[in-house]
């Protein structure tokens, strides 16, 4: 069947980011242990991944578990500080999406985040080209989580056949396969370019 609408994951392969410059900054102007600051993200992380809690309650909690009141009581968006310095477009595949909605193929995101990055990603650049924004801070399901998956299959006007995924992480891509979506790990751009000519997109 003719791939009719392809998904871009954002962070790996729509934008250049790593959570470790999360860790780095943070640790820095607190004071803290990268290593103990990073085992206290990650145990919060899926929480405001999926909603259950905003930015000011993510950061009381790793404050209360590190015994740092300065981050427990901080009232600064950390998030959008530190992401909004050092978050880049990966202008290549940016291009590649506009270049498909431009050629008559309907684009969209599905993305691991919360609204605080999400807002930031949206105020450096338009989005409009993606019709369709499956996040998970909104889905309450992260990748790679069958259910997200299921979301979207239920709610984008293609049959699961005509999707295509793209994603930089292989338990994300392996996950979106078994549940009928078409697939592929973003490693390099040139690759992914040859998977995209093999399937008629470009």
């Amino acid at each position: 069947m003719t791939i009719s609408c392809v998904l871009f994951d954002l962070g790996g392969v729509i934008i250049n980011w790593h959570n470790r410059w999360f860790i780095e900054e943070i640790s820095q102007q607190f004071n803290l242990k990268q290593e103990e600051l990073n085992q206290q993200f990650n145990a919060n992380l899926k929480d405001i991944s999926t909603g259950v809690i905003a930015e000011k309650e993510f950061w009381q909690r790793i404050g209360e578990q590190l015994k740092s009141e300065e981050l427990r009581d901080t009232q600064e968006s950390l998030l959008d500080k530190v992401f909004r310095k050092h978050m880049s477009f990966n202008d290549k595949m940016f291009e590649l999406s506009k270049n498909l909605e431009k050629n008559g193929i309907t684009v969209g995101t599905l993305s691991n985040t919360e609204h605080v990055t999400y807002s930031v990603v949206e105020d450096l650049s338009s989005l409009n080209h993606f019709k369709h924004k499956f996040l998970s801070y909104k889905i309450g399901h992260l990748k790679p989580e069958p259910q997200i998956y299921e979301h979207v299959i239920e709610n984008i006007p293609f049959q699961k056949e005509e999707l295509f995924f793209i994603d930089d992480l292989k338990s994300n891509v392996e996950s979106a396969k078994k549940s009928g979506i078409d697939a592929v790990q973003y490693t390099d751009f040139d690759k992914l370019l040859e998977q995209c000519k093999n399937r008629d997109l470009v």
